[in-house]
């Protein structure tokens, strides 16, 4: 995908608008929580592999007028969303203090003022940004799948980030070579995007003989195997519908 910057200079500034969302959010329960957990932080993952949580995984930032200087210190939040039928780069930064819409699977990128930055993958969900104050804008990236960390400046990979990292690659292959693909993906729900990603391990593990699911040289497969059985359990269609989209992508 050749990404298109979507531009943001309608996003009300902080000021009158953000002293208007900031009343509105302090009666939601999600931004007094943001603001609580970053009270001393500049970023923060809660339940990154945990999609089962009360309320999914979530990615929470703070940007200040000015950096504390006590931990990272983001300036800008770069991710995807849908436009058109496809998807497109979006940044987003404090002056965007009343933000709701959804995200994209992708890569997430936190940056600061020296284009240091912190990234994750994201199997896509809801964006929220309120202004808690004058100075301050929270954001909270909620998924119902894996939030995972994928190195950077403040912290490693996590151990799923290689197999994400590995179905967005193989999903970018249907998106340029299949006509409507990327529309179909942009379309697609994170929760069934996620259970495609499951089954596409199961389908693969089917056809690698060296490796027994769940055993020793399958090293996430409890998760795996758990999380397969919550999702054919709890979300029967979103199961139903990514088998339909793995076999619709020829992604087996």
């Amino acid at each position: 995908m050749v990404p298109r910057t979507v531009g943001l200079s309608n996003a009300p500034a902080v000021g009158s608008a953000a002293a208007a969302a900031y009343a509105g959010a302090m009666t939601a329960p999600w931004a007094i929580e943001t603001g609580e957990v970053l009270a001393n932080l500049g970023f923060s993952l809660l339940d990154g592999d945990r999609p089962e949580a009360p309320g999914g995984c979530h990615l929470m930032v703070a940007f200040r007028a000015t950096p504390t200087e006590r931990h990272f210190d983001p300036e800008e939040v770069a991710c995807w969303v849908a436009a058109s039928g496809r998807g497109v780069a979006f940044r987003f930064a404090r002056k965007d203090a009343a933000l709701d819409r959804t995200l994209l699977w992708g890569h997430v990128h936190v940056v600061d003022r020296f284009e240091i930055e912190n990234r994750f993958l994201t199997f896509g969900g809801r964006l929220r940004t309120t202004a808690l104050d004058a100075t301050t804008t929270v954001a909270d990236l909620t998924s119902p799948g894996p939030i995972v960390r994928w190195g950077g400046h403040s912290q490693g990979s996590d151990p799923l980030a290689a197999e994400v990292g590995a179905f967005f690659g193989r999903l970018i292959v249907p998106v340029e070579e299949v006509p409507g693909a990327e529309a179909r993906l942009s379309e697609t729900p994170a929760l069934v995007l996620y259970a495609t990603f499951l089954r596409s391990i199961a389908a693969r593990l089917a056809h690698t003989p060296d490796v027994t699911p769940g055993g020793p040289t399958d090293p996430l497969g409890s998760w795996r195997i758990a999380e397969t059985s919550r999702l054919r359990a709890h979300e029967p269609d979103a199961w139903a519908a990514a088998g339909e989209l793995l076999t619709e992508l020829g992604l087996h």
